[in-house]
């Protein structure tokens, strides 16, 4: 991973010090008063399981499976071939 660069370090020293953002617009902080924190409240969605779409990988442990296949076939010949 990545480290923070100084201008990231910075961008979040600056949005620490100046208030939050809420509805695109800065809220600064009054004199000694914290800024209000944004609510989220929370929504009921309902959950639906991610669908990942693995058919390239498939393919290639297909791909695999014949090669190796093949080898162990070519192995199994050339041992009674050699004897």
């Amino acid at each position: 991973m990545p480290k923070k660069t100084r201008k990231m370090k910075q961008r979040a020293a600056l949005r620490r010090s100046v208030g939050v953002y809420e509805e695109n617009e800065i809220v600064e902080e009054v004199a000694g008063e914290p800024a209000p924190r944004p609510r989220f409240e929370s929504t009921s969605r309902a959950f639906s399981p991610l669908a990942y779409d693995y058919s390239h990988i498939y393919r290639d442990l297909k791909r695999i499976a014949l090669f190796a296949g093949f080898f162990f076939a070519v192995l199994i010949v050339l041992s009674f071939v050699i004897k």
